[in-house]
């Protein structure tokens, strides 16, 4: 299988450059140009170095409107918003003209031409008897002739008895014969097809017929290679032979002397001087050979260099024992790990080392099998191959198998719904630097541990629950997996001790209160297991509780605040081995509102309250008690000297009180004594007496 050798792969950093239509352009013999169908771009440099731009501005169209791009940043330049624009055309890198269609005719700065023809970077409008022909920024006017043939290599123009050719620099030559130029080929001298459609050749006469389009592809193979509408055929000893059928344009096929390719839907085939296809690149919109390399570039901008050398392996072999020790260890060229899978097997790591190589560090999914199939390449290229290896196998062994088991009810401590406890050995070594997750089977009952450790010693306690203590063994699987990958597995017999409660074993008690029950709990416990005695006893306590209304009550040593209503608390203390529930209900303050006013020489004291209560109030020497009712009204004789009521309530054992300030009444009371008294005087005066 012949694998192309990458010299460069890199993607160009345009993000806008899939928007046009780019092809690549010979420049010399190391080197090729990106060349795209805009107003203007930079000089893009393609070699085995990598891709070099003069600058970074590009000036195109986008619909009805010109836009340059420089440094990132998009600016609208020129606007044809009122015209149908066919195409814009660039003089001097800063003239910009457009190309208007109006009903049949097309219009370049005010003069009208018949036909207009784009191909690659040369435009063309036909007018009644001159040519207008742009290239890239060269705009040249020559007249019209008879026919115009353009290829990607030059223009013809044939007149009645000379053609006149202009190549992809502006030059023009002249030939005495009536026909399309097709190019030259030093054996074969000018070669042309004639107005008839025979092809010419300048040094060995008339080769051929081609009565459509023809195309000069190139030398190949000591003969030529010639696209003759959609038919490639190679020139060969005086005789013709036709290699492929239905190749839209002379764009999507191009040759050395020793290679041709054919781009059909984005797939080229390359194909060797006895026509024997050696491989196929992906994605590619343009390609160009030289001498020795095949030049692409991607729909995505990625552009690629690949040569053709003998023995070459882009995949070399470093460690093919995959082992505890080391992984598979291979060395891939950079430019095929862009697209790297391991179809049975697991990377597990990837380095960039010197000389475009990386390192690639692989584990097999299969131990005893002895290849694994990797598939490796890029965007253009990609092939499968093929690895024989070795690996050492896993191996898991156990030593020290027993079940202990506690007898008449005991269990295992720090797990009190089990009652055994599994102990055994592993000793295991598996070759993998994934984790690995043992899994251990018994009585139905699933155990499962992980490590990153390939290799090494492990003492295992599993606790158990064993309902039949008269077993004498107990069966125990063991399964490795690395990534939900079986890999080894063991089974063996562990047989089963039982462990007996003895009278002079530790002892303690434990008492629990849960409500209303009282539990001691005598626990009698050895190095693994514990039994436990259980004595209940009816304990009662009062769990209903009253308290005010947003005070704060002690109950069992907690700070608890009474909320309106009623509240279910739980106390929990030692650790859970203490638990009561109160229902807490709160008692309202049964005084609601107290209002006083002043009526003559007497304080009336309005008392709003729940019925039904009974209570006192105090006022200066004067006091009342009472059981309220709707409308409480007492009435007591005014005391200026004092400024204050206190109310007492009594309810379900409690004591609210409230007092309510009299300081505006005292001040009322005031302000009329003060006001009668001035009345008196006024009156007393009028007879004198003051």
């Amino acid at each position: 299988m012949v694998i192309p050798d990458f010299i460069l792969y890199q993607k160009l950093d345009l993000n806008f450059i899939t928007k046009f239509n780019c092809w690549l352009k010979l420049k010399d013999e190391d080197s090729v140009q990106l060349v795209c169908n805009v107003l203007r771009q930079p000089s893009v440099d393609i070699n085995e170095f990598g891709i070099r731009m003069s600058d970074n501005k590009w000036i195109f169209r986008k619909g009805n409107f010109v836009v340059m791009i420089e440094d990132d940043k998009e600016t609208i330049i020129r606007k044809d918003e009122n015209e149908y624009v066919v195409d814009y055309i660039m003089y001097n890198n800063n003239e910009i003209y457009p190309i208007y269609l109006k009903g049949r005719k097309y219009i370049l700065n005010g003069e009208e031409y018949e036909k207009y023809l784009s191909y690659l970077d040369k435009k063309i409008l036909i007018g009644k008897s001159k040519l207008t022909i742009i290239l890239g920024n060269k705009h040249l006017d020559v007249d019209r002739g008879d026919r115009v043939y353009v290829s990607r290599h030059s223009i013809s123009i044939i007149y009645d008895n000379v053609t006149k050719v202009i190549n992809n620099k502006g030059i023009a030559s002249y030939f005495n014969f009536k026909g399309d130029y097709l190019g030259f080929i030093q054996s074969y001298g000018n070669i042309y097809r004639s107005s008839e459609g025979i092809i010419v050749s300048s040094k060995k006469g008339n080769i051929g017929i081609c009565i459509d389009d023809a195309y000069l592809i190139g030398e190949f193979s000591g003969g030529l290679l010639i696209l003759c509408g959609e038919s490639l055929k190679q020139y060969y000893n005086t005789g013709w032979r036709e290699i492929e059928r239905n190749i839209d344009s002379e764009f999507f096929v191009n040759s050395n002397r020793n290679l041709f390719g054919i781009l059909k839907n984005g797939k080229l085939y390359i194909f060797d001087n006895n026509f024997n296809k050696l491989f196929i690149f992906d994605n590619v919109t343009s390609f160009n050979f030289n001498f020795k390399r095949i030049y692409l570039v991607s729909n995505d901008g990625t552009v690629g260099i690949a040569t053709l050398e003998d023995n070459y392996k882009p995949i070399k072999v470093i460690n093919r024992n995959n082992s505890i020790q080391n992984p598979i260890i291979l060395q891939v060229d950079e430019n095929y790990s862009h697209s790297f899978n391991i179809k049975n097997g697991k990377m597990l790591d990837i380095k960039v080392v010197e000389d475009k190589k990386k390192i690639v560090l692989i584990e097999p999914f299969e131990y005893s099998k002895d290849s694994l199939e990797i598939s490796a390449g890029n965007t253009f290229f990609s092939f499968m191959y093929t690895i024989p290896y070795t690996s050492q196998l896993p191996k898991i062994e156990f030593s020290n198998a027993k079940i202990l088991a506690a007898d008449e009810g005991g269990a295992l401590i720090g797990n009190p719904d089990k009652n055994a406890l599994l102990m055994f050995n592993i000793k295991y070594s598996i070759p993998t630097r994934s984790q690995i997750t043992f899994t251990i089977e018994a009585l139905s009952q699933i155990y499962k541990l992980t490590t990153m450790e390939n290799y090494g010693k492990k003492s295992l306690k599993i606790p158990l629950t064993i309902n039949n203590l008269k077993l004498s063994d107990v069966q125990v699987n063991v399964y490795a997996h690395v990534d939900d990958r079986l890999v080894a597995s063991l089974e063996f017999l562990a047989p089963m001790e039982i462990v007996r409660k003895k009278a002079n074993l530790n002892r303690n008690k434990i008492i629990i209160i849960n409500n209303s029950v009282k539990k001691e709990v005598a626990i009698v416990k050895n190095e693994i297991f514990e039994w436990k005695e259980l004595f209940e006893y009816p304990l009662e306590y009062k769990g209903i509780l009253f308290g005010k209304v947003g005070e704060k009550i002690e109950v069992d040593g907690e700070k608890i605040i009474v909320r309106d209503g009623y509240d279910l608390v739980k106390i929990v203390k030692d650790n859970g081995n203490y638990i009561r529930e109160y229902l807490l209900i709160s008692i309202k303050n049964p005084i609601k509102s107290i209002n006083a006013e002043l009526k003559g020489d007497q304080l009336i004291i309005k008392l709003d309250m729940e019925p039904n209560i009974p209570f006192e109030i105090f006022y200066g020497p004067h006091s009342f008690r009472g059981i309220s009712k709707e409308g409480n009204h007492i009435i007591f004789p005014i005391e200026p000297v004092y400024n204050s009521i206190k109310i007492r309530a009594y309810t379900q054992g409690f004591t609210w009180e409230s007092q309510y300030d009299l300081v505006n009444i005292i001040k009322l009371s005031i302000s009329m004594a003060l006001s009668e008294a001035m009345a008196i005087k006024e009156v007393l005066s009028n007879f004198g007496i003051v």
